[in-house]
């Protein structure tokens, strides 16, 4: 609703210093800077001329509402931490060969299921097939069966139950094979507001 009426009678917001309306005045040096306290466009009836002219003769109209949603983070001290990357699995063989997949803080699941962390489309594979978690507070990396058909392999060895992992370590699950690749060791590590020491 607008509060006051502009000298040539179109209503406008009390905030606004000048009519969005009426022609701008180009002998005017300073240009005036409006800032509505609410968006509210004209109603029928505010103003004499249709939209068509006003757009033509280079007026403005006030704004339209926007309707959009916003999102905001919230600091939420209760919030687990971001998962950063920690290292890698890099596919050796089968679909994957060549692929890179990233390996996160806290447990990595792997298995045919397209919601694993790292699917692996073979059907040797157990939809939840094996995890693979990283420690931060030990700086270890754990791969741990998860009663699987066929068994989780690390350098041609079943592990039986888990099995600590060291760099360039070779996983087999069904006839996919990956090379682990850690980031986080020998030092580096993230801390805890997320910068790579």
């Amino acid at each position: 609703m607008a509060d006051k009426r502009c000298d040539n009678g179109h209503f406008i917001d009390e905030s606004w210093d000048i009519c969005p309306y009426c022609p701008a005045q180009l002998e005017s040096a300073e240009i005036p800077i409006v800032r509505p306290s609410r968006f509210e466009g004209p109603r029928n009836g505010d103003h004499p001329l249709p939209a068509s002219e006003r757009r033509a003769g280079g007026l403005v109209a006030a704004p339209q509402p926007i309707d959009r949603t916003v999102t905001v983070n919230k600091l939420d001290s209760l919030a687990p931490p971001r998962r950063y990357v920690v290292g890698w699995l890099v596919g050796l063989s089968g679909s994957a060969r060549g692929e890179s997949f990233p390996v996160r803080i806290g447990r990595n699941v792997l298995g045919r299921d397209h919601r694993s962390d790292i699917s692996i489309d073979d059907d040797q594979a157990s939809s939840h097939h094996a995890d693979l978690v990283f420690r931060p507070d030990e700086r270890r990396f754990i791969l741990m069966d998860h009663n699987s058909t066929n068994g989780t392999y690390v350098n041609d060895s079943e592990i039986e139950p888990r099995r600590d992992l060291q760099r360039d370590d070779v996983i087999r699950i069904g006839s996919h094979r990956f090379l682990f690749m850690p980031l986080c060791q020998n030092g580096i590590y993230w801390d805890d507001e997320g910068v790579l020491k």
